[in-house]
């Protein structure tokens, strides 16, 4: 090759590697507008907007999967074993499941140490702590399967209803008509969601010795970004809303 062909490729290159280089810094920056928008924007105003919710979804997708998904797991539908909740359907122990009820969530944890997580009270171990003996914990196992309409011991049960509104005080977190507190995180007792499972055997467990469930908090591990857009991905998830053409490609 003579020396100006040798030039002549050397000066393609370099401005190949120049636009390359200028088409990846407007990327960066378009990038980076497209996450202060997300996070200056209220939630509300959020939902309404197409563009911006798949944005967040594919932002926060990548997310999830590297620190939510041990938990949670991939599909979203949460572990009995360690209590972690299902993450796609529309039940929240905290909220309404809104997008600002959930970045809070996701911003301070449960019980995680920060000053602002959720942490009012949690589930008491009502037999080892001996506020109702073992055989009074198997009765409100009963009231429980009751609620829920399953197979239950009516008279068993029947004694548990009194021991709910009594001696346990059970309805001060659960409510009165047992549907929850998202005040408190108390979960509906009418099924069929259960975090550590509904059965018999899991039902006893919980009451007995109690529930002390667990989130970090990642408001020192994620960026602002990052958790706006995993705060939009679980309420998208949760079928709250679908923008247009996410919802096809999700299910297709």
């Amino acid at each position: 090759m003579s020396k100006h062909g040798a030039r002549r490729q050397g000066l393609i290159l370099w401005a190949a590697a120049a636009v390359a280089l200028l088409c990846a810094l407007c990327y960066w920056l378009h990038l980076r507008s497209l996450e202060d928008s997300l996070v200056r924007r209220w939630p509300a105003e959020l939902a309404r907007d197409p563009r911006m919710m798949r944005f967040a979804v594919s932002l926060a997708q990548p997310v999830y999967a590297r620190h939510c998904a041990s938990c949670h797991g991939a599909n979203l539908h949460g572990d009995h074993a360690t209590g972690a909740p299902d993450l796609a359907d529309s039940v929240w122990l905290y909220g309404d499941g809104g997008i600002g009820d959930i970045e809070h969530t996701i911003l301070y944890g449960v019980r995680s140490g920060h000053p602002k997580a959720h942490n009012v009270t949690d589930m008491p171990a009502e037999g080892r702590l001996h506020q109702l003996s073992a055989a009074e914990v198997d009765d409100v196992v009963e009231f429980v399967l009751a609620l829920s309409r399953r197979p239950h011991v009516a008279p068993a049960a029947e004694r548990g209803r009194k021991l709910f509104y009594d001696k346990g005080n059970c309805f001060d977190c659960h409510a009165g008509d047992a549907m929850g507190n998202t005040d408190y995180g108390a979960p509906s007792l009418l099924g069929p969601d259960w975090n550590y499972g509904g059965d018999w055997p899991t039902l006893r467990t919980t009451i007995y010795s109690g529930r002390h469930g667990r989130c970090p908090a990642w408001i020192l591990v994620l960026t602002p970004a990052q958790i706006r857009a995993l705060a939009v991905y679980l309420y998208v998830e949760s079928g709250k809303t679908a923008p247009q053409g996410l919802r096809e490609s999700r299910d297709s």
